[in-house]
């Protein structure tokens, strides 16, 4: 339990880090505008966040495998694409998709280092 909030704060970390990524490229996909009480690159930062932490949710919990990883992923990972659904539902896949990624590439990583472990260690 305690290792699988560790994990959440990582995400949560990460997230703040990546966000400028995640947003430019998301604001190529789907122009971002700013409100009268938001610039544009608060929307851009806003919506990289959310595209970051949909991404690295499963990738960090499944690439650590953490106990109970696909349960935790799915409370985690549910609200925010059912509120983007509500967003921005046009573009639903765009979550969906990152979320598939993450899952793949921590799949894919996880692999890799069990073929190079020392058969000892296994």
């Amino acid at each position: 339990m305690r290792r699988n909030i560790l994990f959440f704060i990582l995400v949560i970390a990460l997230s703040f880090v990546l966000a400028p990524y995640f947003g430019v490229w998301y604001d190529r996909i789907d122009f971002q505008y700013g409100g009268w009480m938001t610039s544009k690159e608060d929307a851009v930062m806003f919506v990289g966040f959310i595209l970051a932490y949909v991404f690295l949710i499963p990738f960090i919990f499944k690439l650590f495998r953490a106990n109970y990883g696909d349960k935790w992923i799915g409370w985690l990972v549910s609200p925010v694409i059912l509120v983007y659904a509500g967003y921005n539902w046009r573009l639903i896949y765009v979550p969906v998709i990152l979320v598939a990624v993450g899952f793949i590439l921590a799949k894919l990583i996880n692999i890799i280092i069990s073929k190079f472990k020392s058969p000892q260690l296994r």
